[in-house]
């Protein structure tokens, strides 16, 4: 895929339909034989993209700490990047990878590079991963992210993850 025909921005109101069909469609693809095929396909496009309006559709006066960016290709989006203050009470770092999930087709062509790099920035961060997830670890691990020794379940479905952490600066 050359350069020209994809694009990084952040997430606005407007995208939200779309990423919540791109959302689900990537989460069956990544998540097959990782997590029940009924709890996948009962992940709904509706609920998802509801879940990124509220996100991005705060009160006036709120704040959004968790940046949000989405991918698109020739006009079309293939995935998102997602990241802010980490969510654990036992935090190694104080910025959390969220989310990067890109369709199948736009793998390997240096599109995951370039939304890593752009919500993370040069900071220290921590991440979930799906410990059957292979190509996701390979993914991070190729990245500076290690295996921390954290171990948590999916909630809804038990599946095991593992945290992995990513140092840029002197702890």
């Amino acid at each position: 895929m050359a350069e020209p025909d994809w694009g990084i921005t952040p997430l606005e109101a407007a995208d939200c339909d779309e990423l919540g069909r791109v959302h689900i469609h990537v989460w069956r693809e990544a998540y097959a034989g990782l997590m029940p095929a009924d709890y996948l396909a009962g992940l709904s496009q509706e609920r998802s993209a509801e879940n990124w309006r509220r996100g991005v559709e705060l009160p006036d006066g709120a704040e959004i700490e968790a940046l949000t960016l989405v991918a698109r290709h020739r006009g079309r989006i293939v995935g998102f990047a997602s990241a802010g203050p980490s969510r654990d009470d036992d935090a190694p770092t104080e910025w959390e990878l969220y989310a990067l999930n890109l369709v199948s087709e736009v793998h390997g062509t240096g599109l995951a590079d370039h939304l890593l790099s752009r919500v993370l920035g040069d900071r220290d961060a921590s991440l979930w991963v799906a410990e059957g997830n292979a190509r996701a670890r390979a993914f991070y691990a190729r990245r500076g992210f290690t295996d921390e020794g954290g171990r948590s379940a999916h909630d809804p479905t038990s599946a095991p993850e593992m945290r992995m952490v990513r140092r840029r600066t002197p702890a």
